[in-house]
C-alpha cells in the first residue's frame, strides 16, 4: 500500500521506540500511569503526535460557513484526495512531493477556514510484531472445553442468549466470507473493503514483503480469526466484515474512520477494532463518538507493547478509563494474569483471554494466535449478547454490565491486577438480570 515505504523508512524510529519503552522500569511505568489519572490531553489545532503517519498526507475539517476546499489546496498548493463522504467536510489532502507535513499543519494551526488538521495516521493490528503469529492449522473446532469458555462461563450465557438480533461490524483484514464457520454470520449484511475500493472484504494473500520484515502476508487470516471469536461467544450474531488493513496489518486513520462511519449507517450494534495506533486521531475519536452517540458499542484493543502507554483509539482520551461505551480491552492468560506482551493502565476498560486462542482461519480451518486483537472480540461477542438480551441499553449502560460484572484480578495477579481495568470478563454474569444497575 502507499505508505508501507514510508512505513519500512521511518517506521523503524517507532519499532525502537516501543522496544525502549519495553525496557522501562516498573516504577518508571507506574510513575507514567500516574499522571494519566490527572486528566486527558487537550488537542491543538494541527497535531503530528508520536506515532508514525502517510508521508505528504493531511486530514483537514473545514468550518461550516461556506469555507471551499479549493481556496485551502490554493493556500498550501495540495490537492484533494478523497472526501470523507459525499455531504462531508473533512478531506484528506495531498501536499506537493518534498513538503514537510509538520510544517504544514503549524500554518494549518493559525488558519480560520478549519475546524482542525492532522497527519493520516498508521494504525495496524497488534499482532504485526514477530513474536505474534499464528500457528497449529487444522480443522479442528474450537470446543466449550476450552479455557477461554470455562473463564467466560459461556455455557451460562449461552443458556440466556446466542447473539441473535444483534450485529457486530469487524474492522480488520478482511475475512473469509465463505468459511463453513462464519456463512451464516455473514449472510445478508452489509460488507465492503476499504483497502481496495469494492465490495469484496475477502481475505487475500498477495505474496509480497510489504513491510521488508522478512515474512510475506504478515497478518493473513487475522480478520477470519477475529470473525470466529465473535462468532464463539455469540453464534447467532450477525457479522459485517469491513477490510481497513492490508495483509501486513496496516492502515490509516481516514480509512479505518470512513469504515466505523459505515458501520454506524449500516446497523452495526457493536464495532471490533482490534487495531491501534500510538497516536490520537481526532478525526478517529470524532467518529467512535459519534457512533456511540448512536447507539453503538466500540470495543477497541489495548495493544501488545507491555506498556503502560496509551494506545488509540482503545484509550480515548488517554485518561481514567470509564463506562462510556468504547472498551479498552487487554489480554490475561489462562491463569487471570497479565499477558506477557499486553498494555495496562489506568486508561484500560476490561481483560479478558488472549493467549493461545483457537479461531476460525483461511481455507476452511482453524488456528491459535495470541494478542489484545483476540481479547478483543470476546468483549465485543459479551456486548452483542448484552444487547441482544437488553436491547434497550445505550452503549455506556452495556459497557456498565461488562465492567461490573468483571471477576477481579488482584488476587491472580496483585502486580497488574489493579492496571487491567474493572477485572476479567464474566460473559454469564453480565447478562444477569440484577447483577448490574
Amino acid at each position: 500500500m502507499h505508505y508501507l515505504k514510508y512505513y519500512r523508512e521511518v517506521g523503524a524510529v517507532g519499532r525502537r521506540r516501543l522496544q525502549q519503552h519495553r525496557t522501562v522500569t516498573a516504577a518508571l511505568v507506574f510513575a507514567l500511569c500516574s499522571l494519566f489519572l490527572l486528566g486527558s490531553y487537550d488537542y491543538a489545532g494541527a497535531d503530528t503526535g508520536v506515532g508514525d503517519f502517510v508521508p505528504h498526507q493531511v486530514i483537514v475539517r473545514l468550518q461550516p460557513t461556506g469555507v471551499s476546499i479549493d481556496d485551502i489546496n490554493a493556500t498550501y498548493d495540495s490537492t484533494t484526495l478523497q472526501r470523507f463522504s459525499d455531504d462531508s467536510d473533512i478531506y484528506l489532502l495531498g501536499l506537493p512531493t518534498g513538503s514537510d507535513v509538520q510544517v504544514t499543519l503549524d500554518q494549518m494551526t493559525s488558519d480560520e477556514r478549519l475546524l482542525y488538521s492532522e497527519p493520516n495516521y498508521i494504525a495496524e493490528s497488534p499482532e504485526g510484531d514477530a513474536r505474534h503469529r499464528a500457528w497449529g492449522f487444522s480443522s479442528d473446532a474450537p470446543s466449550s472445553q476450552d479455557y477461554s469458555a470455562t473463564m467466560l462461563d459461556l455455557a451460562t450465557a449461552h443458556s440466556m442468549s446466542l447473539g441473535e438480533g444483534a450485529t457486530v461490524a469487524v474492522l480488520d483484514t478482511g475475512a473469509q466470507l465463505d468459511h463453513p464457520a462464519l456463512q451464516d454470520n455473514f449472510e445478508g449484511v452489509k460488507h465492503y473493503d476499504f483497502v481496495s475500493d469494492d465490495n469484496n472484504p475477502t481475505e487475500r494473500r498477495v505474496g509480497l514483503d510489504e513491510d521488508g520484515d522478512g515474512t510475506k502476508d504478515d497478518l493473513y487470516g487475522h480478520g477470519t480469526h477475529v470473525a470466529g471469536i465473535v462468532d464463539f461467544v455469540a453464534p447467532s450474531a450477525k457479522i459485517m466484515p469491513l477490510r481497513v488493513l492490508d495483509t501486513e496489518g496496516y492502515g490509516d486513520v481516514f480509512t479505518i474512520s470512513r469504515a466505523v462511519s459505515y458501520a454506524d449507517r449500516n446497523g452495526a450494534n457493536v464495532i471490533n477494532l482490534s487495531l491501534g495506533s500510538r497516536s490520537r486521531s481526532r478525526l478517529l475519536q470524532q467518529m467512535i463518538k459519534g457512533a456511540i452517540a448512536d447507539g453503538v458499542v466500540v470495543v477497541a484493543a489495548a495493544g501488545n507493547s507491555n506498556s503502560s502507554l496509551p494506545h488509540y483509539p482503545a484509550a480515548g482520551n488517554g485518561a481514567m478509563s470509564s463506562a462510556d461505551g468504547l472498551v479498552a480491552v487487554t489480554s490475561v492468560n489462562m491463569y487471570s494474569k497479565k499477558s506477557g506482551y499486553a498494555n495496562y493502565g489506568a486508561w484500560v476498560d476490561v481483560a479478558a483471554p488472549g493467549d493461545d486462542i483457537r479461531s476460525t482461519f483461511p481455507v476452511d480451518g482453524y488456528a491459535y494466535w495470541s494478542g489484545t486483537s483476540m481479547a478483543t472480540p470476546f468483549v465485543s461477542g459479551e456486548a452483542a449478547l448484552v444487547h441482544a438480551v437488553y436491547g434497550s441499553l445505550d452503549p455506556a449502560s452495556v459497557e456498565g454490565k461488562i465492567r461490573c460484572s468483571a471477576q477481579p484480578l488482584l488476587l491472580t495477579d496483585p502486580i497488574y491486577g489493579a492496571m487491567l481495568g474493572a477485572g476479567r470478563a464474566d460473559i454469564g454474569a453480565s447478562l444477569a438480570p440484577r447483577l448490574c444497575s
